[in-house]
């Protein structure tokens, strides 16, 4: 049951053309917008020519998924790019990712045991994520009854559910994934401490990784499930299922699982975080990749390659 309202699109229309040449004097001088957003009066929305949901309106009970709306039995939370102070998602809800969602420094995201979190389509660039920029913390605790499940809008899955069951492990680029950040030692070019990590323009601050700091800590990980995920912005430019840039080893990873997305599983990208007990299936490249001299451990994992 959808509604699109032609005002509504000439004018998101218009406001993106009016967004894209702030002047000086505007509040959007010195506001920079994840991919698929766009300043709007200093604050970043949800760019329309990007989301297919963005001129949706939907009746009540219904929510838009790729553009078409459908029944919901539970609320959907579509969380703002930016994420300041200290917030909490939680598992009545389902937090819809329309973009690029940065919990940024300075800040941290607490998501509660059975939460899931759906990111919805795009390609390349435009693929949602949640980033955890360097110097936030993410805790996302999940049980073994209740993990916490990153997926697609095009799952069906819903709370208290572990599987929505219409998708394979042979759907993925479905949405982008998971990428934490910190301020843990790094090698990169040219002996550089810091990077910009992968999948994020370089223009973007919040993709900076990178330190001295081998304590860092990030938050935890554990019981956490990325589905069908994974995105190709250009020849060894991807985002992955979990990306991890700089993680230190104060931050705890355990009991994690990645199933079906593009490109590797987990990538580390220097750092320190030991992970422990780490399950990979169905992933386009490498199950477990290293760079930019990861000196932590991996314990008790396992990577399931398969086809179609």
């Amino acid at each position: 049951m959808k509604t699109i309202n032609a005002l509504i699109i000439l004018s998101t229309l218009l406001l993106g053309m009016f967004l894209t040449s702030c002047s000086e004097d505007e509040p959007c001088k010195d506001v920079v917008c994840p991919t698929g957003y766009l300043c709007d009066n200093g604050a970043c929305a949800i760019d329309p020519n990007s989301d297919p949901c963005a001129t949706v309106i939907c009746d009540e009970g219904f929510t838009c998924v790729n553009g078409d709306c459908v029944e919901q039995n539970f609320s959907t939370i579509v969380p703002p790019a930016l994420l300041s102070g200290d917030i909490i998602w939680t598992s009545e809800n389902v937090y819809e990712l329309a973009g690029k969602v940065v919990v940024q420094e300075g800040s941290s995201l607490t998501i509660e045991a059975g939460t899931i979190i759906k990111g919805r389509a795009g390609a390349g660039s435009l693929a949602s994520a949640l980033i955890v920029a360097r110097g936030a913390q993410i805790f996302a605790n999940g049980t073994e009854t209740a993990p916490i499940i990153f997926t697609s809008t095009a799952d069906n899955i819903e709370p208290g559910e572990s599987d929505g069951g219409n998708l394979s492990e042979f759907d993925n680029e479905t949405w982008g994934g998971l990428i934490v950040l910190g301020d843990a030692p790094i090698s990169a070019d040219l002996s550089d401490t810091e990077s910009q990590i992968e999948g994020i323009p370089a223009d973007e601050e919040y993709g900076r990784y990178g330190g001295n700091n081998a304590d860092d800590n990030s938050g935890v990980l554990t019981y956490v499930s990325i589905r069908h995920g994974g995105a190709l912005i250009g020849e060894g430019n991807e985002i992955n299922g979990i990306t991890l840039g700089g993680v230190g080893a104060g931050t705890v990873i355990n009991n994690i699982e990645v199933a079906g997305t593009l490109d590797d599983g987990i990538e580390f990208f220097g750092g320190t975080v030991n992970v422990e007990n780490a399950i990979v299936s169905y992933q386009g490249d490498d199950g477990i990749d290293i760079d930019m001299n990861y000196s932590g451990t991996v314990n008790n994992f396992a990577v399931i390659h398969g086809g179609d």
